[in-house]
């Protein structure tokens, strides 16, 4: 006997997205998205994603507070503010799990 069956399944993962976009004076708008990596853990996901926007964060200079790059947020997190400071501050568990990735 033959049998064949189709099931659905949940499946999750968290994929990492760079999106950059620029305004012109007449306020005409051009933006691009780009995938960065795909994860099976929101954890590593977000650290991964914080890392790589630290770094190109980091190489363009801008100040701390700079509103033209927005940090990630956590999957668990998404109705709370972000900035370029918090919620990898010092002494967080966000903080510390990054910091020994990039050892």
């Amino acid at each position: 006997m033959e049998k064949i069956e189709y099931r659905v399944r949940p499946v999750t993962r968290f994929i990492i997205t760079r999106y950059e976009g620029t305004t012109d004076e007449d306020g005409n708008s051009d933006g691009s998205v780009a995938g960065r990596g795909e994860y099976d853990n929101a954890d590593t996901a977000f650290e991964v994603a914080y890392a790589l926007c630290k770094a190109e964060h980091d190489r363009l200079g801008w100040p701390l507070d700079d509103e033209r790059i927005q940090y990630p947020r956590h999957p668990n997190d998404l109705n709370k503010p972000v900035t370029a400071t918090s919620p990898m501050a010092a002494g967080s568990i966000w903080a510390t799990t990054t910091s020994e990735l990039m050892t």
